[in-house]
């Protein structure tokens, strides 16, 4: 026993008292290793936003960025298809508006396109507007839920 006890280091006796028979190895008394929460996730229901901003060129605005910015859920924000439709019509009316020669009276383009996420249709709307041509450019971006 004094082997054992250099080799493994401890009490020996432990060991010597040791009962296959009470040993048992899913143990009723354990608690569970993971436990069950008491608590649940509900679904993000933000689906519509709309964000008005500013700018003197609407040319250089990231409009990536300001989808980020919107009330919107995680899965809506981070959808390709929106990203690629809104930042599809929100350049081509950028270039529209800058083709102006004079803003005077006020000049506004706009357009819309839907894009469908997880079995929801979804509303892009993309205005931009000039009242003057001293005025900054107004840029209205729209995501909406189409309610059926």
């Amino acid at each position: 026993m004094n082997f054992f006890k250099k080799l493994f280091g401890g009490n020996s006796n432990e060991n010597e008292n040791y009962n296959d028979e009470n040993y048992d190895e899913f143990s009723q008394d354990d608690e569970p290793f993971i436990k069950p929460y008491d608590f649940f996730i509900e679904a993000d229901e933000r689906r519509n936003a709309e964000i008005i901003f500013g700018s003197r060129s609407p040319q250089n605005v990231d409009i990536l960025q300001k989808l980020e910015e919107m009330e919107l859920s995680f899965d809506i924000i981070n959808d390709l298809g929106i990203k690629r439709k809104l930042k599809k019509l929100y350049s081509e009316l950028a270039f529209e508006i800058d083709e102006y020669v004079s803003y005077a009276g006020g000049r506004s383009v706009n357009s819309f396109d839907t894009e469908e996420v997880d079995d929801i249709n979804y509303g892009i709307y993309v205005d931009i507007s000039k009242k003057d041509d001293d005025s900054p450019f107004e840029i209205k971006l729209k995501i909406c839920a189409d309610q059926e």
